[in-house]
């Protein structure tokens, strides 16, 4: 059995919790929320995946299965726990736990024009990267400099000893150390 807090004259009326949902029904607990008027937040991220060698972009929830709702625990708490498509509400123990108004704000503060969580580029000039897909997966390559804001980067190849220019997609390469 799931115990709330103690005392609901000591806690604030709403925080920020962390709800489980079940796989892939974030959209659905999101707008199940939302028409019940809880505030419901699924940060979402731009990722790529291959096909054939082509790569198609998708956007996907930045934490899978997981979303954040802002609410009165005590007021609300069966109508999430009961909602369609949630598993549960994160808590240590058997009690809910709420989260940082900081941990949302810096989620929001990340997010670019599209409502899409930006990641810090973590490429630097002179970066040992290896390349995860296309002709030159599994090598290691420096990273040179980014080359375009549609994600093409320059990567520096050893081939037989001489350093050689490579333009690939962002996507293609990840940080090594």
């Amino acid at each position: 059995m799931t115990k709330l807090p103690n005392n609901p004259m000591t806690c604030d009326s709403t925080l920020w919790y962390v709800i489980q949902t079940k796989p892939a029904n974030e959209h659905r607990v999101d707008a199940h929320l939302s028409n019940q008027g809880i505030t419901a937040f699924l940060p979402m991220l731009e990722t790529v995946y291959y096909v054939n060698g082509k790569t198609i972009p998708k956007i996907s929830p930045l934490f899978p299965s997981y979303l954040f709702a802002r609410l009165d625990i005590y007021s609300h708490y069966y109508k999430v726990k009961w909602t369609r498509g949630v598993n549960k509400i994160l808590g240590i123990g058997s009690e809910p736990t709420p989260v940082s108004e900081k941990v949302i704000r810096t989620l929001r503060e990340r997010m670019g024009d599209n409502d899409v969580v930006r990641l810090a580029n973590s490429l630097e000039e002179g970066s040992v990267v290896q390349f995860t897909s296309g002709h030159f997966k599994d090598l290691r390559g420096v990273f040179d400099k980014k080359m375009s804001d549609g994600g093409r980067v320059r990567i520096l190849l050893n081939l037989i000893g001489v350093d050689v220019p490579v333009q690939v997609s962002r996507h293609q390469v990840k940080k090594v150390a």
